[in-house]
C-alpha cells in the first residue's frame, strides 16, 4: 500500500473543500512527510467535533473522534487540540466551519 504524504493529503482536502464550498482552513501546518492530521469541525450550532486519522487492522485509514463524546463545546475541542499539540508539534490542524459537519477528507 502506498502512503500519501501528509502535506499532499492536506492540500488535496483543502482544494476539495474549496470546490464544494466547505469553509475550511489550515489552522496549523505540520510535518509535510508524516505529520498527524486533526480535523476540528464546528457545526455552527454550538457543537464541535475533533477527529484524528488512524490506521485500522486492515491497513486502511479511518477518522475517529478523540474526545469523550462525539460532540463537545468549543472550549473542550480547543483544550483537546492544545493537549495533542503538546504531544506532537508536527501535527496538522484543519479547521472546518460547516452546518452539515462535513469532513473534507471523507471524499478523498
Amino acid at each position: 500500500m502506498t502512503r500519501i504524504k501528509s502535506g499532499v493529503l492536506v492540500s488535496a482536502a483543502l482544494r476539495y473543500a474549496n470546490k464544494v464550498l466547505i469553509d475550511c482552513v489550515l489552522a496549523r501546518r505540520g510535518d509535510a512527510d508524516a505529520g498527524a492530521i486533526f480535523v476540528h469541525i464546528d457545526a455552527l450550532n454550538g457543537r464541535h467535533k475533533v477527529l484524528a486519522r488512524s490506521l485500522n487492522f486492515e491497513g486502511q485509514y479511518e477518522w475517529h473522534f478523540i474526545t469523550n463524546t462525539e460532540w463537545v463545546d468549543a472550549e473542550v475541542a480547543s483544550i483537546r487540540l492544545a493537549d495533542e499539540m503538546k504531544i506532537d508539534q508536527d501535527a496538522f490542524i484543519i479547521a472546518v466551519c460547516d452546518a452539515q459537519a462535513r469532513n473534507p477528507f471523507d471524499a478523498l
